[in-house]
């Protein structure tokens, strides 16, 4: 099946996953100094600078951290005078992100020539392919030695004292003008060796959360992921991966093709409100170029550049959680209390006539019911029984007078 995870994949299968315990923590690239393996030794170099004018070169051994597996790299270094110190840890970092406050590694110019001359220089080159393109006089001390002293150039502002060095070997002075001489910025960035945006994502259920987008230099990666049930990855268009079962376990793949790619969380309408979490692993290529500073920030030590192609293991971890839509309730329509008010508009219609008399209604506004006979009579009869009274009573008061 087509997917725009275009990379060798691997998904734990969602209801399975359930039962699984939490995926490990992100991992980035870590090195150490590795003093157990010897560093190649170059030719010191002479600077023209206030201080301390000689430095000792070499090819820096490096240990990569992979859980528990002994990897080895090497590396130049791109900050003067600061000192590499052993058991400090140091992670991958782009460039333009160089902690220090006077280094020139952050301006892109200066890094991409830093790189022009890694990859024009030993040890990717070779000795026989380094004495080819660049004469064979050379031996591999005044190759390290030349190759620091260009990179301190760009990386440090250093500039080589010319007198000195010609007194200490003049082979390094010839390689250090033709590296500052011809070196380039060719526009080029060295790939992470593995990188996941966004680390973090949150959504609503019903919809495709993402993208994903993974960044590497490694040819395949493995995905796992820790979904809840109906959950599943997809590509942009919602196609799930192709998946084989195997055990408890659910294989994925898609085609090996570009090196970035992408992929989405899909959460079905009805699902509760959850989350998931995914991890990428890869075997990578942690390319020459590729700058590492202190972990810690508050750890002060050597920054480093890859001076070579290497082959390490990464993983990186991503999470999306996502909430669930909430149909408002349609609110219900309270009787009205009151009676409408009238029309402002002049009724046309001609009133209705009668031939009996209307009785006001009792405390004024509202008409009484009709029982089917008429209350004139009683109260007529009424009246004239009190008119009758009030007579008697004037007759009787007279008669009283007159005795």
């Amino acid at each position: 099946m087509a997917s725009r995870l275009r990379i060798g994949a691997a998904l734990l299968g969602a209801a399975a996953l359930m039962s699984m315990s939490t995926l490990g923590a992100s991992a980035d690239v870590i090195v150490e100094p590795d003093r157990k393996t010897p560093s190649k030794s170059g030719h010191n170099v002479f600077f023209v600078k206030d201080g301390k004018t000689k430095f000792d070169t070499s090819l820096i051994p490096l240990v990569v951290n992979d859980n528990g597996e002994i990897e080895k790299v090497f590396a130049y270094c791109v900050e003067l005078p600061t000192l590499l110190k052993d058991k400090v840890p140091l992670k991958e970092a782009p460039w333009g992100k160089h902690p220090g406050e006077k280094t020139q590694f952050n301006d892109p110019e200066n890094a991409g020539k830093v790189l022009w001359i890694l990859t024009n220089s030993y040890p990717v080159l070779d000795e026989k392919a380094f004495q080819k393109k660049w004469g064979d006089q050379f031996d591999e001390r005044e190759m390290i030695g030349a190759t620091q002293a260009a990179i301190w150039h760009f990386s440090d502002g250093m500039k080589l004292d010319e007198g000195k060095q010609n007194k200490e070997n003049a082979d390094v002075t010839t390689l250090y003008k033709k590296f500052v001489e011809q070196a380039k910025n060719e526009g080029q960035q060295v790939t992470p060796t593995m990188e996941i945006e966004p680390e973090s994502k949150s959504g609503k259920a019903g919809e495709k959360i993402g993208p994903y987008k993974v960044t590497t230099t490694a040819s395949e990666v493995k995905l796992t992921a820790k979904l809840p049930t109906g959950v599943t990855i997809t590509d942009a268009k919602g196609n799930p991966l192709a998946v084989q079962n195997d055990g408890d376990k659910v294989q994925a793949k898609a085609a090996v093709g570009e090196k970035v790619t992408e992929f989405f969380v899909n959460v079905p309408a009805g699902a509760d409100k959850g989350e998931a979490t995914m991890n990428v692993s890869a075997e990578a290529v942690l390319q020459a170029g590729r700058l590492f500073v202190a972990q810690d920030s508050n750890q002060k030590t050597q920054s480093l550049v890859i001076a070579k192609n290497s082959k390490v293991k990464v993983d990186k971890d991503a999470k999306a959680d996502w909430t669930v839509n909430v149909q408002p309730s349609e609110p219900s329509t309270p009787p009205s209390s009151s009676t409408p008010p009238s029309s402002a508009t002049p009724s046309t219609t001609p009133p209705t006539t009668t031939t009996s008399p209307a009785a006001p209604a009792p405390g004024g506004g509202e008409d009484l019911a009709s029982t089917g006979a008429s209350i004139l009579w009683p109260l007529l009869g009424g009246l004239v029984l009190v008119g009758a009274g009030v007579g008697a009573l004037f007759i009787v008061r007279r008669k009283k007078a007159g005795a």
